[in-house]
């Protein structure tokens, strides 16, 4: 009994050493952000705003806790889509005194889930018998380098877990070893809340319980129970996925999302990814053995120099004692399901597919597979790690084998605790230098100001101008952050909405709609149905536009201005009103010509490309003006841009404009065809602003960097002060290349 106690004392002695490790090495690092976390933002680019925003906007003023309404106005958006992390939603929508520390809980549960972290993989070690000692400093150590630590700086919150896939190894590990009731229900229940903290986490721990449950299944088949395994294994992995999906189809009303995420073959992992860092004194030494490291920042998941070398201190190890090794066969198993899904990250799945033919939407879904290396991470160390430690306290004498081990563990810990110094400061000079704006004690007077303006006008959204777009992976807008962080700031505070988006998998036919708000001429708008009578409350930035949103800037006499930032309400007349300029220009004629006296250049269709059906991938010339052709001035370039899928790749198009002289020639406009603000069957309107110089020779070329058809009409090259009218029959007519 004493000594059963005293067991259990030197374990709990062991843990909070542990425990009070890890925070030591996080709050030397981290103690600014520790002292201020509720007053500070880690970023507020793109998808750290976003996520940020969806949090604290869903658990403060959406009234159902499955529908976010913050972006996507007046559709919404379903909550799983918004990252917002449903999970911590749910919890903390109850609690409505938590609501003024929102950024703060967000940021404690994230690095309390790195400082618990060591605690879960000690557990882990202990189920392989290995000492507490040198557990706790392989713990340490294999935590520290945890490759989703910088999700907290991407902004990527909901994937900034680190002790999540230790206890998916943990529960794995047990069950194989014991057999026992409650750690397949617990997997089961785990891999069922992970989907709602995010569908990755739940897709790949399923996927890893799967292999590993099936492969268990595999090796056990002759023995007892067969069929009460396979149902094991299906109440463990297909149950949690088959409730989720059952979930979204019951609560999700938004239909025509997009099948094909942009980013599929770019976000992947590879050897050179996993072996050499962008971090450390270790950088230069092995990006010269692996210099092919992965483009996109995502597909980084070092393992550490210590797991290097303890790799090939293994390979020795086995070559020299052979049949002496023992291997753990729960374990092994662990292991090889972590290694298939290692190259699943490395993009293996998509050519093998593409190779059969096979198109899955479902597959698609999941474009950022780099991340399921995450789970190869944790389970290669812990498998290195089971072969070392069993096989020398097989040939060593117990003094010489703690000696080799207590001082291997703690080399690995060192080694980590070195490198993980350069990854927390990796670009530290662009975070956590941002106060936290969601808190109204951080506002400033002009905000509040505006704040109370708005409480008192009560408009139904909020538009940006420009405004921003992202989700719906085909279309692409100009506003980017100087729009959106005031636009956000205002929403949260005020419980406005924003007619704008930056969500994710968003329905094509809700962007369309949302689009072709600011469409002056089509004169049947789907979205009008859901606007109500009252104003909205406008947030216009210096940046540049298209000429959609110009026009309604003009029809506000809002010009352009020095200020950064200006204010104004808009009423629904106003913004729903045709804009037309003060000279308009009749086209009686469709074929191709000039207007010398005003330097409208159009062509309707013509027996060439691109007007006929072109490749993507070719450079095809649209139209050459040669010096002396034009006045120099701002001018507006248009087209019908035809396609025929609702995919990324349709658009993945680009007008270039090249500016040629005798001294030379270079591309002057690179311009996404994504930039579309008028959508009708079949084809797309385009339309930018350009500036053209008569001294100059100037080339209009389409070219894209897919192998996919397309084809345009009504090339339209007008000035910026001159609208358009012309009829291509008895019934249509267009004003400025839009169907009127």
């Amino acid at each position: 009994m004493q000594l059963k106690y005293f067991g259990k004392i030197k374990i709990r002695t062991i843990d909070w050493l542990l425990l009070l490790f890890s925070f030591t090495i996080y709050y030397s690092h981290f103690h600014f952000i520790f002292l201020n976390i509720n007053s500070v933002l880690s970023s507020i680019t793109l998808d750290s705003l976003k996520n940020y925003y969806t949090f604290v906007y869903h658990i403060k003023n959406d009234s159902s806790a499955l529908n976010f309404t913050g972006m996507n106005y007046p559709y919404g958006e379903h909550i799983v889509y918004t990252d917002c992390q449903p999970l911590l939603t749910f919890i903390l929508r109850l609690f409505p005194f938590t609501h003024g520390y929102l950024i703060g809980i967000l940021h404690s549960v994230m690095f309390l889930s790195f400082i618990l972290s060591p605690l879960i993989l000690i557990r882990i070690f202990r189920e392989l018998a290995i000492d507490n000692f040198s557990g706790l400093f392989l713990s340490l150590g294999i935590a520290l380098l945890a490759p989703q630590f910088l999700k907290i700086n991407a902004g990527h919150f909901a994937l900034a877990y680190g002790c999540v896939f230790p206890i998916i190894i943990l529960f794995l590990l047990r069950y194989l070893k014991r057999k026992q009731k409650v750690d397949w229900v617990s997997l089961s229940l785990f891999n069922t809340v992970l989907f709602f903290l995010h569908p990755y986490l739940g897709i790949c721990s399923v996927l890893f319980c799967f292999l590993a449950l099936l492969g268990n299944f595999v090796l056990e088949f002759e023995k007892k129970n067969n069929l009460k395994q396979v149902l094991i294994l299906f109440l463990s992995t297909l149950a949690p996925v088959i409730f989720f999906q059952l979930f979204m189809y019951i609560t999700d009303s938004h239909t025509n999302r997009t099948t094909e995420p942009f980013g599929a073959a770019l976000m992947v992992e590879n050897i050179d990814s996993l072996l050499a860092p962008v971090f450390g004194p270790f950088q230069t030494f092995m990006e010269g053995i692996f210099p092919n490291r992965t483009t996109h920042y995502e597909g980084h998941t070092y393992l550490g120099f210590s797991i290097i070398v303890l790799t090939l201190l293994v390979i020795v190890l086995i070559t020299i004692l052979r049949r002496k090794i023992i291997v753990n066969k729960p374990l092994l198993i662990l292991f090889i399901s972590s290694f298939f899904i290692l190259l699943i990250s490395f993009g293996l799945h998509s050519k093998l597919l593409d190779l059969l033919n096979i198109k899955s939407a479902t597959v698609n879904q999941f474009r950022a597979v780099c991340r399921f290396s995450w789970l190869f991470y944790y389970t290669f160390p812990i498998f290195l790690i089971s072969l070392l430690y069993p096989s020398l306290k097989n040939v060593l004498s117990h003094v010489k084998f703690t000696r080799i081990m207590y001082l291997l563990s703690f080399l690995l810990f060192s080694s980590n605790l070195i490198e993980s110094h350069f990854l927390f400061n990796l670009d530290s000079s662009s975070y956590w230098k941002f106060r936290n704006f969601f808190s109204e004690r951080f506002l400033n007077e002009k905000e509040k100001i505006n704040l109370n303006e708005i409480a008192k006008k009560q408009p139904q959204a909020i538009i940006p101008l420009p405004i921003f777009h992202g989700g719906s992976e085909m279309y692409d807008r100009l506003g980017s952050n100087n729009s959106m962080i005031p636009s956000m700031i205002y929403s949260y505070h005020s419980g406005v909405p924003i007619l704008s988006v930056m969500l994710s998998r968003t329905s094509l036919t809700e962007t369309e709609n949302l689009i072709q708000t600011f469409n002056s001429y089509k004169k049947e708008k789907a979205i009008v149905h859901n606007f109500d009578s009252r104003c909205f409350f406008g947030i216009i930035t210096n940046d540049a536009k298209l000429p959609d949103e110009t026009r309604l800037m003009h029809a506000l006499n809002l010009n352009e201005s020095n200020d950064s930032l200006r204010f104004t309400f808009i009423s629904r007349e106003a913004l729903l009103r045709p804009k037309k300029g003060a000279f308009t220009l009749n086209l009686n004629t469709l074929s191709p010509h000039q207007l010398d006296s005003t330097d409208v250049f159009f062509v309707h269709s013509d027996n060439r490309k691109p007007f006929l059906q072109s490749n993507m991938q070719d450079y095809e010339t649209v139209l050459t003006l040669d010096s002396n052709r034009i006045h120099t001035g701002k001018y507006i370039v248009s087209l019908h841009f035809f396609y025929k899928k609702k995919t990324y790749q349709a658009l993945a198009c680009g007008l270039i404009v090249t500016e040629s002289s005798p001294e030379g020639s270079a591309w002057k406009y690179t311009i996404p065809i994504r930039y579309l603000s008028g959508f009708y069957s079949g084809y797309g309107v385009f339309e930018y602003e350009i500036e053209l110089n008569q001294q100059f020779k100037y080339e209009f070329i389409l070219k894209g960097i897919e192998n996919e058809a397309y084809s345009i009409s009504n090339f339209l090259l007008r000035p910026e002060a001159i609208d358009t009218k012309f009829s291509l029959n008895t019934t249509d007519t267009l004003y400025n290349n839009y169907a009127y």
